[in-house]
């Protein structure tokens, strides 16, 4: 009989015979096990382990663009209750990487690393390091004031409806603070969208200027408030009689249309106030087309409230009397 199966039917007989037994077995295989794990942790070993670090620096006045890093990769060697001490973290003390100009210091390499680490280990032995180089990314905290605008073109209105009044913001300006890389980069200006479509009657909310803060940047104020009036237009036609202008006394030469057919947008209530819309359209003699024998039409001061003049046509040809008369 095989001395596996001899054991095997040894251990089936005990725990038949009586359950307490079991208990006996139990006991026997805890003790081993703790005598064999205390044992081993009384030697030597060597092991990998993602060591922390902390770079210690003066953090006024700068700015920590890219994250730094947290650990490092290293072998260490020592006593086993000491590689477990380390290896669980426990009473674990970060390795100090003191940075004296945080924002010139670009990379710490890896034999820098492995002098700091072996100074400031204890119980353990630094065999050597896995990580190759630390890269920094740390840069002068700078502040630059900007003026604020809206972009009056990327507001969206219904169909018929104007802009009436100046736009005004409160307050005009922001200021930034953040890495010298980006004020260096940011303008005087910024023209600033409005987060708000089809406006049909006057506007008066706040902008909010969160969006352009992050963990590096930050945006005082964080919002602005913007206003403006918006009332609608209607379209108007309107025959406009033609001014002549320096044209022969004899009227052997006149314009063949006297009137021209104008086209306007005018504000809602002007409309219903009855103003005037009094346009004047001109066609001076002086600037005759003598290859078409047109005269151009010009459109004389408008009124402010008058807006989109579209005229039936640029030019106007001209009649003489001698031909009227063939």
């Amino acid at each position: 009989m095989k001395r596996s199966e001899s054991i095997f039917k040894g251990l089936k007989r005990l725990f038949k015979s009586d359950r307490r037994n079991w208990k006996v077995v139990a006991l026997c295989i805890a003790g081993a096990t703790t005598f064999w794990f205390f044992n081993a942790l009384n030697k030597d070993y060597a092991t990998r382990i993602n060591y922390p670090v902390e770079f210690v620096f003066d953090k006024e006045g700068v700015v920590v663009v890219e994250d730094l890093p947290e650990e490092v990769g290293i072998v260490i060697s020592g006593g086993g209750w000491n590689l477990l001490r380390k290896t669980a973290w426990f009473n674990l003390n970060p390795i100090q990487i003191l940075l004296e100009n945080p924002t010139s210091q670009k990379y710490i390499t890896k034999s820098s690393l492995a002098t700091i680490i072996a100074d400031q280990l204890n119980e353990v032995r630094l065999n050597y390091v896995i990580t190759d180089t630390l890269f920094l990314d740390i840069e002068r905290k700078e502040t630059k004031k900007v003026a604020l605008a809206i972009d009056s073109s990327g507001i969206t209105l219904e169909k018929g409806f104007r802009i009436v009044s100046p736009l005004e913001i409160e307050p005009d300006s922001a200021i930034f603070v953040g890495p010298s890389s980006f004020i260096s980069q940011l303008s005087d200006s910024i023209l600033l969208d409005l987060p708000y479509e089809q406006l049909n009657e006057t506007f008066d909310n706040v902008v909010d200027l969160s969006f352009m803060e992050s963990e590096q940047i930050q945006v005082e104020p964080d919002e602005i408030a913007v206003a403006f009036e918006v009332a609608h237009f209607t379209r108007v036609d309107k025959r406009v009689p033609i001014r002549p202008l320096n044209f022969p006394a004899d009227s052997s030469v006149y314009l063949a249309d006297t009137a021209i057919l104008v086209s306007f947008m005018v504000r809602d209530e002007l409309l219903k106030q009855g103003q005037e819309t009094n346009i004047v359209v001109s066609a001076d003699f002086r600037q005759i087309n003598r290859q078409d024998s047109t005269v151009q039409l010009k459109i004389g001061e408008v009124p402010a409230f008058i807006k989109d003049i579209v005229v039936e046509k640029q030019a106007v040809p001209l009649e003489y009397a001698d031909e009227r008369q063939e």
